[in-house]
């Protein structure tokens, strides 16, 4: 298991963004407790105690909390849903992955054939990208793959991490906290900076993909006649 390694798989991207999760949940429980009398008598009232590597006898609400928190976001892939509602994945597809792959081929970037690649944006990152910058058997270099990969990975920590940051921030804000909700803001806005930095460097890692992807002329042909197909049905669709 890689933490602070380059991941080799999408599964290590997780499972770094799920122990960074725990990490930032045992804080915010622990700031809950010591800002909110109800949260410590709760976790007092549970007697039972736990280890947390070096640190020995804590109670264990204060692991079980936590723990249930960075596996609910793990099972609803909290991140990915952050990037649903924000739409973050899909204009980084789109505007750095597929739009940049359709001009490389030679093809006018129109509103027709931007429409297309937008609406079938799933699908053209599977036929024109994954396909050759995968996990499995790249078809460039592993390199560039495993240092996207990286970038992406601790940009989804930050994400997931301010998250809960921002939730803890709200708690203590309706329980009239106020110290702890500006303090919780302010590492709140710290990470949205990192998050930027992050994205700065997930745009500049997908630059060197596309130019790969593009240097092979087999690829360029699929690629061309993939966007082109996609065109000629969104035109196909428009007649009826």
């Amino acid at each position: 298991m890689k933490i602070f390694g380059q991941p080799a798989d999408y599964s290590e991207i997780l499972q770094r963004v799920f122990w960074f999760s725990f990490a930032t949940g045992i804080l915010c429980t622990v700031m809950l407790a010591k800002g909110s009398p109800a949260v410590q008598a709760l976790i007092d009232s549970v007697v039972t105690e736990a280890d947390i590597g070096p640190i020995k006898g804590i109670k264990v609400l204060y692991v079980l909390i936590p723990g249930v928190i960075a596996v609910f976001s793990r099972v609803i892939k909290l991140h990915d849903r952050i990037s649903d509602v924000l739409r973050i994945r899909f204009i980084f597809d789109t505007r750095y992955f597929l739009y940049p792959l359709c001009q490389g081929v030679g093809l006018e970037l129109n509103d027709t054939r931007k429409a297309a690649i937008d609406k079938t944006r799933d699908d053209s990152m599977y036929q024109t990208v994954y396909k050759y910058a995968g996990f499995r058997d790249p078809m460039i270099d592993v390199q560039l793959v495993r240092t996207a990969a990286d970038n992406w990975g601790w940009f989804w920590v930050l994400v997931e991490s301010s998250f809960l940051f921002l939730t803890s921030a709200i708690i203590f804000a309706c329980i009239s906290k106020w110290n702890y909700m500006t303090v919780f803001i302010v590492v709140v806005m710290l990470e949205i900076v990192f998050i930027l930095f992050q994205w700065l460097a997930c745009i500049k890692s997908a630059a060197p993909q596309v130019q790969a992807i593009l240097s092979g002329q087999d690829r360029s042909a699929f690629i061309r006649n993939y966007f082109e197909r996609l065109t000629e049905g969104e035109n196909t669709s428009m007649k009826y």
